[in-house]
């Protein structure tokens, strides 16, 4: 039941870097969003029939489950039945079950945190991150997961300060390095972000991500002279960076220079002259 993640292309890193950064964070990576539509049945005679066949066996199992809450086999039946209707919300309540009769499972349980987020339940899905995070601390999938739903929440501190803890346990995690340099330039704090950015440089001069985060937090901030080093940098990431990714960073230089080009238009013109 519980999908097992891609190794991740360098398109999607850097897709999760600029969701990251930009500010949609809507629990990067692996999302079950795609799952579901390409589950859900279409529009055509036979996947009606198919529908009227899901929906009688998702009426089954309730029934079953009315006599026997904690059927497991009825459980399961039901969430794979609403997640092939493309209908996840009605997959939670049978996997919270589940997840009661299971709770070493976390593979389970990391499946309902995913469908809790795709619901749009993020209070629902940190409980849940929580507790793997908890079980495991070295988990970095968690991690990640559990940071970019505490951003959603906008909890900027608490992701911080759970992203600072890991890396005072584990210095060496370049991957939670970066992921904090990612946080510290969302919340404006510059200086931090941009000395995290130059320690992994200086670590990895052909890695493309850290100078392309780097080049997005000069863009961003609120120093001209600043923002002036970010077209060079952003030069620089798309010589680094796999053919196959270069015009997006290209097309997302251009995207913070036309931002910031109005926005000096704007100072100018909120300062008249006297």
């Amino acid at each position: 039941m519980p999908q097992s993640k891609p190794q991740e292309s360098p398109a999607r890193k850097l897709l999760n870097i600029l969701l990251l950064v930009v500010g949609t964070v809507t629990f990067l990576g692996f999302s079950f969003g795609p799952l579901f539509q390409a589950l859900g049945p279409s529009e055509s005679p036979e996947a009606g029939l198919v529908t009227e066949q899901l929906r009688a066996q998702a009426d089954g199992y309730r029934v079953v489950l009315e006599r026997e809450p904690d059927n497991p086999i009825a459980l399961r039946g039901l969430i794979d039945t609403q997640l092939q209707l493309n209908e996840p919300q009605g997959a939670i309540e049978p996997l919270k079950k589940l997840v009661e009769l299971e709770p070493e499972n976390r593979q389970l349980r990391a499946f309902l945190a995913e469908i809790q987020q795709d619901t749009g339940d993020f209070e629902g899905a940190l409980e849940q991150l929580q507790i793997l995070y908890e079980g495991d601390p070295k988990d970095g999938q968690v991690l990640q997961q559990l940071v970019d739903v505490q951003l959603t929440l906008g909890r900027t501190s608490e992701a911080i300060a759970l992203l600072e803890k890991h890396l005072e346990e584990a210095p060496e995690d370049n991957d939670v390095r970066l992921r904090l340099a990612f946080v510290y330039a969302r919340n404006n704090q510059t200086e931090k972000a941009v000395a995290l950015y130059d320690e992994l440089i200086a670590a990895d001069p052909s890695d493309f991500t850290p100078v392309l985060g780097k080049a997005i937090a000069l863009s961003s901030a609120t120093d001209e002279n600043l923002r002036a080093k970010a077209p060079e940098l952003f030069e620089q990431a798309a010589r680094l960076a796999p053919p196959q990714v270069r015009e997006q960073i290209q097309q997302q230089a251009e995207i913070y220079a036309q931002v910031n080009r109005p926005q000096t238009v704007e100072n100018q013109n909120s300062n008249p002259s006297p």
